[in-house]
């Protein structure tokens, strides 16, 4: 995607404030679940991640999860998870953790303004 292009979520996002643990390549730390959809999340406070990298985030109530970055900007990345989360676990962790705050000007920049690499594909399944 070019420098002037808008870039258009694929799903609703909901936002969340809540700390996760992830592993990647035999590191294991807190990161902050910034916002969710069934398909992917954005984390913060994550850094050294490269477009393509494979993860694992642990939320909650939730099996661990599988998942790809498919962008990174800062200490910022959105995540693919290899299996999408049920609608209705999806709607479990948002009435159970969801935050309701306005959107920030880091939101919109995340939106429009960072360059990105083409999401790598996973095969589909439901979760």
């Amino acid at each position: 995607m070019g420098d002037d292009a808008i870039y258009t979520p694929r799903a609703e996002r909901v936002s969340f404030d809540m700390p996760v643990r992830y592993r990647h390549e035999g590191t294991r730390a807190t990161v902050w679940l910034k916002n969710l959809t069934c398909g992917g999340a954005r984390v913060e406070g994550i850094g050294g991640l490269r477009a393509g990298d494979v993860l694992t985030l642990f939320v909650p109530t939730l099996k661990p999860k599988v998942a790809r970055v498919a962008w990174t900007l800062g200490h910022a990345a959105g995540i693919e998870f290899e299996r999408s989360l049920h609608p209705d676990v999806f709607e479990a962790l948002v009435n159970a953790h969801a935050t309701r705050r306005p959107r920030t000007e880091a939101d919109r920049a995340l939106q429009i303004d960072a360059p990105r690499t083409a999401p790598v594909e996973f095969a589909r399944h439901a979760a």
